[in-house]
C-alpha cells in the first residue's frame, strides 16, 4: 500500500511538459521544453534565443558546451526558463507560460563561425473562463471553464486530488492502527 501511495503522489506532483520540435501551440501556465541537437564537433559555445514579430532577435542564455554554468541574457529569468545539455541534445525549459512567450525560438552554436538549427515557433493562447465564483465562508473557488478540453482538465485535477487524498487518509489509518 505504500508503494501505491508514493505512485500516486509522483503522480499529482509531475506535471508533463509539453515537447516542442517546428510548431507549438501550448495554453498559458503550461509547462514547454524546446530541444535542439548539438551539432558541434568540439566545445563551443551554445545558447537560445528569441526573436517575435520580425525584431532583432534576442538572447535567452548560453552556455560553453564543456561547462554546466547557464548565463541568462536581455533580462530573461532562471526560474522562468531554464537551459540544459543532456547526451548531445540542448534544451530550453519554459515554465508556466504566458502569452508574451508567445514567438520564435532558435538554438545556436558557435565553434569558429556561428551555425543556428531548427527554428519552433511558439504560440501561447490565454485560458478562457466564463466567470470565477468565490466564497469566502467556504473558501472555495468555483471557475466556469469555457473551453470544454480545460473542463476535463479541471475535472480531471479535482477527481486526481480526491483519490490522493482518500489514499492518504488509508495510508494514516492503517499506520494508527498497525502502531
Amino acid at each position: 500500500i505504500i508503494t501505491v501511495i508514493q505512485t500516486l503522489i509522483k503522480l499529482y506532483y509531475f506535471k508533463m511538459d509539453k515537447i516542442c520540435l517546428t510548431n507549438c501551440s501550448v495554453h498559458s501556465g503550461e509547462n514547454v521544453t524546446l530541444q535542439c541537437i548539438n551539432v558541434l564537433r568540439k566545445h563551443g559555445q551554445v545558447g537560445w534565443f528569441k526573436q517575435v514579430n520580425s525584431t532583432e532577435p534576442l538572447c535567452i542564455t548560453s552556455m560553453w558546451s564543456s561547462l554546466p554554468a547557464v548565463h541568462h541574457q536581455n533580462g530573461f529569468q532562471v526560474k522562468h526558463m531554464k537551459m540544459f545539455m543532456t547526451n548531445g541534445t540542448i534544451f530550453l525549459k519554459i515554465t508556466e507560460v504566458d502569452v508574451t512567450d508567445s514567438g520564435l525560438y532558435f538554438c545556436g552554436m558557435s565553434e569558429n563561425y556561428f551555425i543556428f538549427t531548427n527554428a519552433t515557433v511558439l504560440k501561447v493562447q490565454k485560458i478562457k473562463y466564463n466567470s470565477i465564483l468565490y466564497q469566502p465562508s467556504l473558501r472555495i473557488c468555483i471557475i466556469s471553464v469555457a473551453d470544454p478540453q480545460m473542463r476535463i482538465l479541471v475535472l480531471l485535477s479535482i477527481t486526481r486530488t480526491g483519490v490522493l487524498l482518500c489514499c492518504l487518509t488509508i495510508f494514516i489509518i492503517i499506520y494508527l492502527i498497525r502502531k
